[in-house]
């Protein structure tokens, strides 16, 4: 039973549920909003069924711990504060990666923002949250907090199952299971993550809203730019990441003091206080399996976007 209960197990058959739900669905509905929406559906029955089998404390498994309220707006501003690093990775990733998003984001703003908000904001920043930073990252947090961070991030990552959106998602998985320690909460990973993608959507309503900003970012879209171009570009964005990393930096820290955090999070900086944490193994091979399982999807798609 004890394996039953191991963050392994559950991750590797959340990756066969996704499927099943989203392939499923795939072939009844054409609709890519109503499949989105079915698919959170099925995974969300599936963790708190996982939960309520394997008798987990709901409390302490999902942190549904009291947050400060003068945490929300700060909260939402490091959401947007983290934008700069975010797209900087992304368009970093973009060439060497394909896009498998940007252009279905952008039909499903243009064509239902309010449906959009819905399926590709709200849901995924509950369920996923509930998923990523609550039974996977409680499991995994055992070994210590800074590895459960990591490997949650990491299965959080490629579990979006492209490599493009791997490489951000993996940087903002990090920085979710951080401030759900700062703030010993999964309301604040679930307000960051709908705010974080919310505004993904608004910026891109706007954009596709106004005809000038259109053409102004169809005619960047241009393919033909060399690599080094691109490179001197990111490189001059370089400054605003930096900064906007700074600020976000303070942010946490302000986040973690007012939910009286901060003092235990001083504590991983202390080589001492991180010897006595438990030694004790948190992942399995269906840990790693699960994760193959993704990252080898993520290969297919590549090789047959390549040949789009």
């Amino acid at each position: 039973m004890k394996y039953f209960k191991s963050p392994g197990f559950f991750s590797l058959c959340y990756v066969f549920v996704f499927l099943c739900f989203n392939l499923g669905t795939s072939m009844f509905f054409t609709n890519s909003q109503l499949v989105a929406a079915l698919t959170y559906a099925g995974i969300a029955a599936y963790t708190i069924l996982y939960a309520i089998v394997c008798e987990k404390d709901m409390r302490q498994t999902f942190r549904f711990h009291k947050l400060h309220p003068a945490s929300i707006p700060l909260l939402i501003l490091l959401s947007l504060t983290l934008r700069p690093a975010a797209g900087f990775i992304s368009q970093l990733s973009q060439l060497f990666f394909y896009d498998m998003t940007t252009s279905s984001i952008t039909s499903g703003v243009t064509q239902n923002f309010p449906i959009m908000l819905i399926t590709t904001a709200l849901l995924p920043g509950i369920i996923e949250e509930l998923i990523f930073r609550g039974v996977v990252y409680s499991g995994l947090r055992k070994a210590n907090p800074i590895k459960g961070i990591f490997l949650s991030a990491l299965f959080f990552g490629i579990a979006h199952m492209n490599f493009q959106q791997f490489c951000y998602a993996f940087f903002l998985g990090i920085v979710f299971g951080f401030i759900v320690e700062a703030s010993d909460s999964i309301f604040s990973s679930m307000i960051m993550h709908i705010t974080f993608n919310g505004s993904s959507l608004g910026f891109t309503y706007l954009i596709y809203k106004f005809d000038t900003l259109s053409k102004l970012m169809e005619t960047q879209n241009i393919q033909g730019s060399s690599l080094q171009t691109n490179l001197m570009e990111l490189a001059a964005y370089l400054p605003i990441v930096a900064a906007a990393l700074g600020i976000s930096i303070l942010l946490m820290a302000a986040i973690a003091h007012l939910n009286g955090r901060l003092g235990y999070i001083k504590t991983w900086f202390s080589k001492d206080i991180r010897k006595t944490w438990p030694k004790e193994k948190a992942t399995s091979i269906s840990y790693f399996a699960a994760i193959a399982i993704c990252f080898i999807i993520s290969i297919l798609l590549e090789v047959m976007f390549s040949f789009l």
